[in-house]
């Protein structure tokens, strides 16, 4: 293996190699499901559907067994990102690119309905964006059209935000489900969101069911073509091969894609490197309509980044001299970051310029803020959970308020039906998981201190929560409220943990104090201690797809005094040892700076840090890992 190239739901992805050094994509079912036959039957449907459609729209599978102990899959490596990743990066793609990626998305579906087959899961994840033509991919859900699902009655296979109406009503698939999905993918392409945009997943299936779909600037022949995709009865859709005939170079639609035959002012032709993919079909290049498609050169995820650019500073936002940003979170595509502190200021940047987007004022300290899983909702924290619209900064409204306690820090549950909020009063501070539809609270459990962290276990039926009275970590029932361990370890003189996290599989509970504490959440036993120069860790973070943990203190050993944290360490888990050290770019105080906050973007390539100068500016830190 040569590295992990992603993981869903059934396994992880890997890039190998064959023995004739031909680059393949290696894809393992979890552990935990390879004892159960359900899973072993989705496996064996993907193996299958893939064998059936072909290398040309999807990745050609090279050898597979889905009876192994442990089952796998290898298809040929195909190189490209997904469109997730293109439009996150990049934004929204113009309408005739949009034409020709849904060229080939439908005929790559019409391939998969002639095969009698139903994919179920089209998603822009689902999507790489190959140089040849876009390939779909995963077809772990896909099932015959005229068969049975093995999920089980009323069961709901697929991504909520682009399924059609009658599967999320866990109705029989049909290949007019897959036609809604594409509509809703190129809705995303063209736009930036999906048409169903909800912040809750009650919401997102309320919308595809019972609403009309938001389509944004789109217009014209596009525009009607989308409308029809997306029609709540089936019998209204058209097929994949009538979206095909309407979206090729000589269907009806032709004209839509002469706007990117050139490069605009000049008449020149495109030059190779600005097209990802020329449509349906190789011959169609040599039509008298050009086929190139503006488009940003954009490197796979498997590329491994240049030596030299890991751990390269890449922006400093400014966040002003007012106070400290105490919080900061990534938005999903991982094109903004918000932040919050005590400038009583809620703040967001785009990535991409460093501009800022809105910096809302307010007459309280916001200490919490955090997105919704669509990104389309920011929540702060104050007096208040409030609610702001990303793209306006204008409010949503208030989810709940307090009348006694400041909101501390805020998380979602995985499927964002509740939310933790930590609340600090004085020394009397609590935590209560709030149902997002009706904003009562469902569970409270209290602490001492103030409120400095909380997080849901992946799987949603725990919260781990720390205040900065207590020398431990707890673990509380997410329904009941019950308190089911507390992870303490030698401290040092140290009073406090300053946050904790889980790890992505959920087996690890991490605290952030005297050093980084890591706990077997089964058992509670401590398994590893991570040090650093810093005799405190005031923050800590995973870093999504790497076995890897950063974090950052104050209180440098070999120094003198009080001295601020100079430094953020990353720390390899297989090894505990220290891998990447980070400095800031910006002159830096004899005393180093402060770092109350870390975040790692969706895809693990950036790290940001809110940082600042003792009693001077404040910024946010940002470095490319990958």
């Amino acid at each position: 293996m040569e590295g992990r190239l992603g993981a869903g739901g059934m396994g992880q992805v890997y890039l190998g190699s064959s023995p004739s050094g031909r680059a393949v994509a290696v894809k393992l079912i979890r552990t935990e499901h390879a004892r159960d036959p359900r899973f072993r039957m989705r496996f064996s449907r993907e193996v299958e559907a893939a064998r059936q459609v072909g290398g040309f729209h999807t990745a050609q599978v090279l050898d597979a067994d889905p009876h192994a102990d442990f089952p796998w899959l290898v298809t040929a490596f195909i190189p490209g990102p997904t469109l997730q990743r293109v439009v996150a990066e990049h934004g929204p793609l113009a309408s005739a690119a949009v034409a020709r990626l849904g060229a080939g998305l439908a005929e790559g579906l019409a391939a998969i309905h002639r095969c009698g087959l139903v994919h179920r899961d089209l998603k822009p994840g689902n999507v790489i964006m190959a140089d040849d033509g876009p390939r779909i991919i995963d077809f772990g859900i896909a099932h015959a059209e005229d068969g049975d699902s093995t999920t089980g009655g009323g069961a709901v296979i697929g991504t909520y935000a682009y399924m059609s109406p009658e599967q999320a009503r866990a109705e029989p698939a049909s290949a007019a489900g897959d036609v809604f999905s594409l509509g809703s993918v190129l809705v995303f392409a063209a736009t930036g969101r999906g048409p169903f945009d909800a912040t809750t997943v009650p919401g997102i299936v309320h919308r595809i069911t019972s609403e009309p779909p938001w389509l944004g600037g789109l217009d014209g022949e596009l525009r009607a073509l989308l409308v029809e995709c997306l029609a709540k009865d089936p019998a209204d859709r058209p097929s994949a091969a009538d979206v095909l005939n309407r979206l090729s170079v000589t269907g009806p639609m032709a004209h839509a894609f002469a706007d990117a035959a050139t490069t605009p002012g000049t008449g020149a032709p495109l030059g190779r490197r600005t097209l990802l993919f020329g449509g349906i079909a190789a011959a169609a290049t040599a039509i008298a309509v050009p086929t190139v498609l503006l488009w940003p050169n954009v490197t796979s995820h498997s590329a491994p980044a240049a030596k030299s650019d890991v751990g390269k500073p890449l922006a400093r936002l400014d966040a002003g001299d007012t106070g400290d940003v105490t919080e900061i979170a990534f938005s999903p595509d991982g094109r903004t970051l918000a932040g919050a502190g005590f400038d009583r200021t809620l703040r967001l940047w785009d990535i991409t310029s460093g501009r800022t987007v809105f910096a809302i004022a307010g007459h309280r300290d916001v200490l919490a803020v955090t997105y919704s899983a669509d990104g389309q909702t920011l929540f702060s924290g104050d007096n208040a959970v409030r609610r702001w619209d990303v793209h306006t900064g204008e409010s949503r409204g208030v989810l709940v308020s307090y009348a006694r306690g400041t909101v501390t820090c805020l998380a979602f549950s995985p499927d964002e039906k509740t939310l933790a909020v930590g609340l600090t009063s004085g020394d009397d501070s609590r935590v209560e998981v709030v149902d997002m539809t009706t904003g009562r609270s469902v569970a409270t459990f209290g602490h001492n201190g103030n409120m400095n962290s909380v997080a849901f276990s992946p799987d949603g039926e725990t919260v781990a929560s720390v205040s900065d009275m207590e020398a431990a970590v707890r673990l509380w029932s997410a329904k009941t409220g019950r308190l089911i361990r507390s992870f303490t370890a030698p401290m040092g003189g140290i009073l406090d943990y300053a946050s904790a996290m889980f790890s992505p599989d959920g087996k690890t509970l991490a605290g952030a104090g005297p050093g980084i504490k890591l706990w077997d959440v089964a058992t509670g036993r401590l398994t590893a201690t991570f040090t650093d120069s810093h005799h405190i860790l005031d923050t800590a973070a995973y870093r999504p797809g790497r076995a890897m943990i950063a974090g950052a203190g104050r209180g440098d050993r070999v120094g003198a005094g009080d001295t601020i944290g100079k430094t953020i360490s990353l720390w390899d888990l297989s090894s505990g040892r220290v891998t990447t050290t980070l400095t800031g770019v910006v002159p830096t105080s004899p005393a180093g700076h402060e770092v109350p906050s870390l975040a790692f973007s969706p895809d693990g390539g950036i790290l940001a840090a809110s940082m600042g100068e003792p009693g001077g500016a404040r910024w946010i830190q940002l470095w490319k890992l990958s």
